[in-house]
């Protein structure tokens, strides 16, 4: 055993990495759902730090094409040194306290007894969830205009080839999930604010600009809601269906930078994948070309077929 397996075992995936030729950026991509939050942590993993999932080993590991055979005994070595308590006069104060931290792995729907719990929060957040995707689809460019604030869910039925494995007039899988609040801001700290016809007219206005999607194909669930109940329930169907505007090509709900910055900067994914907004056309390239997005998106749903 290593005397540091956790800090091995960011190493290796730092060295995989650079031998990928890949920046964070572009690993991120490539690993679809997972954060680059997550990604950082496991490349920067090191003694005393959040010890990353063997989920998010085996999927970096298979972005990068590597075995994580390997790098999961390491993990191995490293939660076993974690609960493992240091030796002095207090070892056995420790050892309990080991004892009665909760697992990660525990369902954080019930209570320490084991028992479901419907008050707690991530239920709650739950039933928001359950609600929005109990709401009747109605087409896009028919919205009602409403002042309202709370979720929505976006999901395609068209023919477009990179969207076939989602599309369906089922609308089982969301392309894109969004929430509308009086103030605040997004995941990638862009101000959104107004309501949710607001938001939803402005997705259909970039739908309609760009050159290769139809704006008629496009059928929305939403829910009124309170602005508290709205971040919870987005990342829970975010993670649990993995929309690829969410987690792969992030960018269609970005708001267009100002004429003064466009030059300067990049395009986002989005709309390097799908030109055609104004805006976009006076902006750089984005990071990845068109045909590393496509291949990403791709890759994407071959993950989503094979959980």
């Amino acid at each position: 055993m290593t005397n540091d397996p956790l800090a091995e075992l960011g190493q290796r995936l730092t060295d995989l990495r650079v031998m990928s030729g890949w920046n964070v950026n572009q690993l991120v991509t490539r690993c679809g759902s997972l954060g680059r939050t997550v990604i950082s942590n496991a490349l920067n993993a090191r003694k005393g730090r959040k010890i990353p999932s063997a989920d998010t080993v085996v999927r970096i590991c298979q972005a990068l094409g590597a075995d994580s055979t390997p790098l999961l005994e390491l993990l191995r070595q490293a939660k076993e040194d974690r609960r493992t308590p240091p030796p002095g006069p207090r070892a056995k104060d420790r050892s309990r306290q080991f004892a009665r931290e909760p697992s990660s792995e525990v369902d954080d729907a019930a209570d320490t007894s084991g028992r479901f719990d419907p008050l707690r929060r991530e239920n709650l957040e739950r039933s928001v969830q359950w609600a929005l995707e109990s709401a009747p689809p109605v087409p896009l460019a028919s919205f009602p205009a409403a002042p309202v604030e709370g979720l929505y869910a976006l999901y395609y039925v068209g023919s477009h080839s990179l969207y076939r494995p989602v599309s369906s007039s089922a609308c089982a899988v969301p392309i894109y999930v969004g929430k509308s609040l009086p103030s605040g801001k997004s995941r990638s700290g862009m101000v959104v604010r107004g309501s949710m016809n607001r938001r939803l007219r402005t997705h259909l206005r970039s739908l309609e600009d760009v050159h290769d999607l139809d704006a008629q194909d496009f059928l929305v669930r939403y829910l009124p809601v309170d602005e508290i109940w709205t971040i919870g329930p987005e990342r829970l169907m975010i993670g649990d269906h993995r929309p690829v505007w969410n987690v792969v090509v992030e960018g269609f709900g970005a708001h267009t930078p100002g004429s003064l910055r466009a030059a300067t900067t990049p395009r986002t994914f989005w709309d390097e994948l799908h030109p055609g907004r104004p805006q976009s056309e006076r902006q750089r390239d984005a990071e990845l070309s068109r045909a590393d997005l496509q291949r990403a998106v791709r890759q994407h749903f071959a993950r989503m077929v094979s959980d």
